[in-house]
């Protein structure tokens, strides 16, 4: 099983498909958001033993619904959301396809780049890498920001640079080694990360790789926070899951505006995954 955070719903179209009439809209809401996620892993180094933080997958989404953008706003420190979608499948019922392409969208980070595909009325989305179990850095591989290129009127678009994660940890212990947390336990989460905005955490109810609830609760500039039973009241503990995962979120955010008055959210991402299922 591939380990992704999100189930792909939609058939990739083709990339010249008439969706309607496309608009720059350029008012107040967002129009579009660039998003870089790099998920981490617990590595070791073989010969200091020393734990790290390594890159196990790397996505690049891009959304396009001008003025109609989904909402992706985090609670204030401290609280906590149910449902939110803090990984999307789509751009939406507002989505619209990039006007003025002759191709896929393309993105750089200066040492590599990557071309987009294309999913649905303006949702474009690059797996740059899939399950691949790296220890690779996260801050290395996103460079000092990802850049679209050749992506209409996004072009020169760029997210931010990314933070740093020196090691996340949890209280929980289990006598087989198994990281898994037990529905209704209280777990204390502590973290080293800095050069980033804010953190977040998502506890997710997964089944063959797909979220069936979640909660997520914001920690602002914090370094722990702890799952108590105001958690756990969001979910619902009847779900036929096969386990509870844990995503420990930081991310670097701002708002650009394009030459065409397009307002784009760009975000970068560095995501702990308690759970990493193997292929």
């Amino acid at each position: 099983m591939t380990m992704t955070p999100r189930t792909l719903l939609l058939l990739a179209l083709p990339l010249g498909a008439c969706q309607g009439k496309f608009s720059l809209a350029g008012g107040p809401e967002p129009d579009a958001r660039l998003t870089a996620d790099v998920f981490t892993w617990e590595c070791q180094d073989p010969y200091t033993e020393q734990v790290f933080q390594g890159v196990f997958s790397f996505d690049v989404s891009l959304e396009y619904a001008p003025d109609t953008l989904q909402d992706r706003v985090l609670p204030g420190a401290g609280g906590c959301s149910e449902g939110l979608s803090m990984f999307p499948y789509d751009a939406g019922e507002g989505g619209e396809d990039l006007p003025g392409l002759s191709s896929a969208p393309t993105w750089t980070t200066g040492d590599q780049s990557g071309r987009f595909e294309r999913l649905g009325p303006g949702f474009y989305l690059d797996e740059v890498l899939s399950n691949v179990h790296s220890c690779a850095d996260a801050a290395e591989m996103l460079g000092d920001g990802l850049t679209l290129d050749d992506a209409g009127p996004l072009t020169g678009v760029t997210a931010p640079p990314a933070g740093s994660i020196a090691w996340v940890d949890t209280d929980i212990t289990d006598d087989d080694g198994d990281r898994q947390i037990t529905f209704g336990e209280t777990v204390d989460v502590t973290w080293d990360a800095s050069d980033w905005d804010e953190a977040w955490l998502q506890i997710r109810q997964e089944r063959e790789g797909e979220a069936w609830g979640t909660v997520t609760c914001a920690a602002g500039s914090g370094d722990s926070f702890t799952i108590t039973d105001d958690v756990w009241d969001l979910l619902n503990e009847q779900l036929n899951v096969e386990f509870i995962n844990l995503y420990v979120g930081f991310q670097n955010s701002d708002v650009q505006e394009t030459d065409d008055g397009l307002q784009v959210e760009v975000v970068t991402r560095g995501t702990h995954v308690l759970v990493v299922q193997e292929l």
